[in-house]
């Protein structure tokens, strides 16, 4: 499965993390053989997930839910798309899979387990707490030399 960041493309592999943030987007390429007796709008979902006991839980905060046109086909037809998954800044730091799966269709999924690492994003939250703090020391600092020179002097 091969994955873009920024205008860089990845090969995903198991156990061989690619480091990305939370807040940043991950294109998905993906392929998969079909026939279809009429035209038909299928869903996509494109999710990363962590396993517990062997169940594949997704990260709803890196999940996209959308849907394709499959067109009419007697013979086996390829179709090709990519699918984009927003990681939300609210995505845990740590070792995801990612899965591309058609919910309905028995078997149609593909999956990376422990394949992509989520570090910590921006957090505008903490850079607001270290300012307050140092304009809390900025005020304090002069009050506290002025008392030192009044007791010395």
């Amino acid at each position: 499965m091969q994955v873009q960041v920024g205008g860089n493309i990845y090969t995903l592999g198991e156990g061989q993390p690619l480091q990305i943030q939370a807040g940043q987007t991950l294109r998905v390429f993906y392929s998969f053989s079909y026939k279809a007796a009429d035209t038909a709008t299928v869903p996509i979902w494109a999710s990363l997930y962590t396993r517990t006991l062997g169940v594949v839980n997704r990260e709803e905060q890196a999940q996209t839910k959308t849907t394709i046109t499959l067109d009419k086909s007697i013979t086996w037809q390829t179709y090709e798309g990519s699918i984009d998954i927003n990681v939300g800044t609210g995505v845990n730091a740590g070792l995801y899979g990612l899965i591309v799966e058609l919910p309905g269709f028995e078997g149609a999924e593909a999956k990376v387990d422990d394949c992509i690492e989520v570090t910590a994003g921006f957090d505008w939250t903490q850079m607001i707490g270290l300012m307050v703090v140092v304009m809390m020391m900025g005020m304090i600092m002069p009050m506290m030399e002025e008392g030192l020179s009044t007791t010395h002097g």
